[in-house]
């Protein structure tokens, strides 16, 4: 079986499109624990009608606001799969994701599945795609974070042995790419299936809204696993570039962004 986890805070008005995707996949056996942080919209009200409708549903309630990193180890703490995959809010699964990923996932014996994705606006529709390395080495992954978070498949005693996302405060918004490097280091490998199975939600003027503290938390991050990594110094131009990429005037960066994705 597969637990299908998602943390979700006031998605009141996008939610629906990402659980209905799961509910309708073509593979059957799984369940789908959603966490509610703390919604103050209709989140959650939108989440129990889903759950009296598809047993599957599981719903964790925060009764404060925890953020993504300890809502989503509370749901690992909850599945009960021998596989679990991750989805995001604002996102929607292709019907066919989880029953490709898990056979993919047998066949490579790799101990994470991820996808090519293709990006979603509501102003444009889908307007771009971004293709993965099917099977990414420790260089690729210091380069740029090479797996979709909310494409992921990942063996449960996998992600489990290794303490689920670090909940600590420098890792914030690069969970996900730390969990990769943590799980690089200690020999585990991840593969992309060479096809889009996740419709990603990406704004193409989204680029506006990254934060220099979040350049910083990807700088420090890379930094301390180029050292545990043992990589040759030529790399280090790939741990400096988030803090250079941030110098360029966002109006490049978008339009950069729009030309790289654009399909």
């Amino acid at each position: 079986m597969i637990s299908v986890i998602m943390s979700t805070h006031n998605r009141g008005k996008k939610i629906k499109r990402a659980i209905e995707s799961i509910l309708n996949q073509s593979l059957k056996d799984f369940e789908f624990i959603i966490c509610d942080d703390h919604s103050d919209d209709d989140t959650l009200n939108i989440i129990k009608r889903y759950s009296e409708i598809d047993s599957r549903i599981k719903i964790i309630i925060n009764k404060k606001n925890i953020g993504l990193q300890k809502s989503l180890n509370k749901c690992i703490k909850e599945s009960s799969g021998e596989y679990i995959a991750r989805m995001d809010d604002d996102d929607y699964s292709c019907s066919n994701r989880l029953e490709k990923e898990l056979e993919y996932m047998k066949l490579s014996g790799a101990d994470f599945v991820g996808s090519n994705i293709d990006f979603f606006s509501n102003e444009l529709g889908v307007y771009g795609q971004k293709v993965y390395p099917e099977k990414p080495t420790k260089i690729d992954l210091i380069k740029s974070c090479v797996f979709c978070h909310p494409s992921i498949l990942i063996k449960s005693s996998i992600i489990k042995k290794y303490g689920g996302y670090s909940e600590s405060k420098k890792h914030l918004r690069v969970e996900d790419y730390e969990l990769w490097l943590r799980l690089y280091k200690n020999g585990c490998v991840g593969q992309n299936i060479q096809e889009p199975l996740l419709v990603y939600t990406k704004d193409i003027n989204s680029i506006k809204n990254i934060r220099w503290v979040d350049r910083i938390h990807a700088f420090n991050l890379l930094n301390e696993y180029f050292h545990d990594f043992k990589l040759s110094y030529g790399y280090y131009l790939f741990i400096v570039y988030p803090l250079i990429k941030f110098l360029i005037p966002t109006r490049m960066r978008t339009l950069i962004n729009y030309i790289k994705y654009k399909k």
